[in-house]
Protein backbone atom coordinates (compact mmCIF):
# COMPACT_ATOMS: atom_id res chain seq x y z
CA UNK A 1 0.00 0.00 0.00
CA UNK A 2 1.51 3.18 -1.32
CA UNK A 3 1.60 5.49 1.69
CA UNK A 4 2.14 9.62 1.63
CA UNK A 5 2.58 9.82 4.93
CA UNK A 6 1.69 7.69 8.36
CA UNK A 7 2.18 8.89 11.96
CA UNK A 8 2.03 6.12 14.09
CA UNK A 9 2.48 6.61 17.89
CA UNK A 10 3.04 3.74 20.19
CA UNK A 11 4.08 4.72 23.50
CA UNK A 12 4.17 0.89 24.57
CA UNK A 13 5.46 1.13 28.27
CA UNK A 14 2.67 3.57 29.04
CA UNK A 15 -0.24 1.38 27.45
CA UNK A 16 -1.25 4.31 25.11
CA UNK A 17 -1.73 4.20 21.66
CA UNK A 18 -2.58 6.77 19.22
CA UNK A 19 -2.56 6.94 15.33
CA UNK A 20 -2.66 9.94 13.36
CA UNK A 21 -4.30 10.77 10.22
CA UNK A 22 -3.02 8.29 7.16
CA UNK A 23 -3.96 9.48 3.93
CA UNK A 24 -2.98 7.13 0.95
CA UNK A 25 -3.98 7.26 -2.60
CA UNK A 26 -5.84 4.45 -2.09
CA UNK A 27 -8.02 6.79 0.58
CA UNK A 28 -8.20 9.39 -2.49
CA UNK A 29 -9.10 6.64 -4.82
CA UNK A 30 -12.45 5.34 -2.63
CA UNK A 31 -13.72 8.56 -2.02
CA UNK A 32 -13.16 9.44 -6.07
CA UNK A 33 -14.61 5.71 -6.42
CA UNK A 34 -17.87 6.80 -4.46
CA UNK A 35 -18.30 10.56 -5.94
CA UNK A 36 -18.18 8.20 -9.77
CA UNK A 37 -20.82 6.19 -8.43
CA UNK A 38 -23.01 8.26 -6.79
CA UNK A 39 -26.50 8.53 -8.49
CA UNK A 40 -27.99 11.27 -6.54
CA UNK A 41 -25.40 14.17 -7.72
CA UNK A 42 -27.34 17.09 -9.12
CA UNK A 43 -25.26 18.03 -12.47
CA UNK A 44 -25.50 21.34 -13.73
CA UNK A 45 -23.61 21.68 -17.22
CA UNK A 46 -22.34 25.12 -18.53
CA UNK A 47 -21.03 26.22 -22.59
CA UNK A 48 -17.34 26.96 -21.51
CA UNK A 49 -17.27 29.20 -24.47
CA UNK A 50 -19.71 31.53 -22.47
CA UNK A 51 -17.84 31.20 -18.87
CA UNK A 52 -14.60 32.00 -20.66
CA UNK A 53 -15.80 34.55 -22.81
CA UNK A 54 -14.15 32.93 -26.00
CA UNK A 55 -14.88 30.56 -28.38
CA UNK A 56 -13.05 27.16 -29.11
CA UNK A 57 -12.86 25.78 -32.07
CA UNK A 58 -14.33 22.47 -31.13
CA UNK A 59 -16.60 24.31 -28.03
CA UNK A 60 -16.19 23.49 -24.64
CA UNK A 61 -18.42 21.70 -21.85
CA UNK A 62 -17.83 22.46 -17.84
CA UNK A 63 -20.15 20.22 -15.80
CA UNK A 64 -20.39 20.71 -11.96
CA UNK A 65 -21.27 17.12 -10.04
CA UNK A 66 -23.38 18.55 -6.45
CA UNK A 67 -24.39 17.46 -3.37
CA UNK A 68 -26.45 19.40 -1.24
CA UNK A 69 -24.99 22.55 -3.19
CA UNK A 70 -21.05 21.19 -2.60
CA UNK A 71 -19.11 20.37 -5.61
CA UNK A 72 -17.71 16.85 -5.63
CA UNK A 73 -16.55 16.81 -8.94
CA UNK A 74 -15.75 19.66 -11.83
CA UNK A 75 -15.20 17.92 -15.22
CA UNK A 76 -13.84 20.48 -18.29
CA UNK A 77 -13.73 19.48 -21.82
CA UNK A 78 -12.27 21.99 -24.54
CA UNK A 79 -12.88 20.95 -27.74
CA UNK A 80 -9.90 22.15 -30.08
CA UNK A 81 -8.82 21.45 -33.83
CA UNK A 82 -6.30 19.58 -32.65
CA UNK A 83 -8.22 17.27 -30.31
CA UNK A 84 -9.49 17.86 -26.37
CA UNK A 85 -7.70 18.86 -23.54
CA UNK A 86 -9.78 17.91 -20.30
CA UNK A 87 -9.50 18.07 -16.39
CA UNK A 88 -11.29 16.19 -13.77
CA UNK A 89 -11.19 18.16 -10.22
CA UNK A 90 -13.12 15.59 -7.69
CA UNK A 91 -13.48 17.37 -3.86
CA UNK A 92 -13.53 15.98 -0.64
CA UNK A 93 -15.15 18.52 2.30
CA UNK A 94 -14.36 21.03 -0.13
CA UNK A 95 -11.10 20.78 -0.93
CA UNK A 96 -9.98 19.26 -3.87
CA UNK A 97 -8.14 15.57 -3.42
CA UNK A 98 -7.58 14.73 -6.89
CA UNK A 99 -7.08 15.88 -10.23
CA UNK A 100 -7.17 14.29 -13.61
CA UNK A 101 -5.53 16.67 -16.39
CA UNK A 102 -5.84 14.85 -20.34
CA UNK A 103 -4.63 15.97 -24.11
CA UNK A 104 -6.02 13.79 -26.60
CA UNK A 105 -5.30 14.73 -30.33
CA UNK A 106 -6.58 13.80 -33.79
CA UNK A 107 -3.67 11.99 -35.78
CA UNK A 108 -2.12 13.58 -39.08
CA UNK A 109 -3.10 11.97 -41.76
CA UNK A 110 -0.80 10.44 -44.31
CA UNK A 111 0.06 13.97 -45.67
CA UNK A 112 0.83 15.25 -42.76
CA UNK A 113 -1.08 18.29 -43.34
CA UNK A 114 -4.49 17.76 -42.27
CA UNK A 115 -5.87 15.87 -39.28
CA UNK A 116 -8.18 12.51 -39.14
CA UNK A 117 -10.99 13.56 -37.05
CA UNK A 118 -12.52 10.31 -37.12
CA UNK A 119 -9.98 9.37 -33.91
CA UNK A 120 -8.54 10.96 -31.10
CA UNK A 121 -5.58 9.37 -28.98
CA UNK A 122 -4.53 9.81 -25.60
CA UNK A 123 -1.40 11.24 -25.65
CA UNK A 124 -0.69 12.99 -22.44
CA UNK A 125 -2.59 12.18 -18.33
CA UNK A 126 -1.16 13.66 -15.25
CA UNK A 127 -3.27 12.30 -12.06
CA UNK A 128 -2.31 14.39 -9.10
CA UNK A 129 -3.86 13.53 -5.69
CA UNK A 130 -3.67 16.04 -3.29
CA UNK A 131 -3.09 15.35 0.35
CA UNK A 132 -3.02 18.99 1.44
CA UNK A 133 -4.20 21.85 -1.00
CA UNK A 134 -3.02 24.91 1.12
CA UNK A 135 0.33 23.35 1.67
CA UNK A 136 0.48 22.25 -1.69
CA UNK A 137 1.23 18.39 -0.45
CA UNK A 138 1.07 16.23 -3.40
CA UNK A 139 2.19 13.44 -5.51
CA UNK A 140 1.46 13.98 -9.56
CA UNK A 141 2.05 10.85 -11.80
CA UNK A 142 2.39 11.62 -15.39
CA UNK A 143 1.94 9.28 -18.89
CA UNK A 144 3.08 10.69 -21.97
CA UNK A 145 3.86 13.61 -22.96
CA UNK A 146 1.56 17.25 -24.00
CA UNK A 147 1.89 17.77 -27.25
CA UNK A 148 0.13 21.00 -28.09
CA UNK A 149 -1.23 22.00 -24.93
CA UNK A 150 0.56 23.86 -21.81
CA UNK A 151 0.97 23.52 -18.53
CA UNK A 152 2.78 21.83 -15.29
CA UNK A 153 0.25 20.28 -13.53
CA UNK A 154 1.42 22.50 -10.92
CA UNK A 155 -1.69 22.44 -8.10
CA UNK A 156 -2.00 26.76 -8.62
CA UNK A 157 -2.71 26.15 -12.37
CA UNK A 158 -6.30 24.59 -10.83
CA UNK A 159 -7.31 27.18 -9.50
CA UNK A 160 -8.99 29.02 -11.99
CA UNK A 161 -11.20 26.25 -13.22
CA UNK A 162 -12.23 26.13 -9.68
CA UNK A 163 -12.78 29.91 -9.60
CA UNK A 164 -14.76 29.59 -13.05
CA UNK A 165 -17.27 26.47 -11.69
CA UNK A 166 -17.96 28.34 -8.40
CA UNK A 167 -18.71 31.95 -10.13
CA UNK A 168 -21.00 29.77 -12.81
CA UNK A 169 -22.77 28.60 -9.98
CA UNK A 170 -23.41 32.21 -8.10
CA UNK A 171 -24.64 33.30 -11.48
CA UNK A 172 -27.97 30.66 -11.19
Amino acid sequence: MKKFTVILLILLGQGIVAFGQTVSLEIIDVEVHKINANQNLTIKEFDANEAYERIFDGDGLIRIYLDNNEIKKIEEEIGLSFGRIGTAIYFSKGEPIKIIDTEENFKLKSDQATFDYSKLDKVFEATIYIFDWDLDRNQTMIKGKRNLSEGTCAIFEYEGTIDTAKKLLNKK
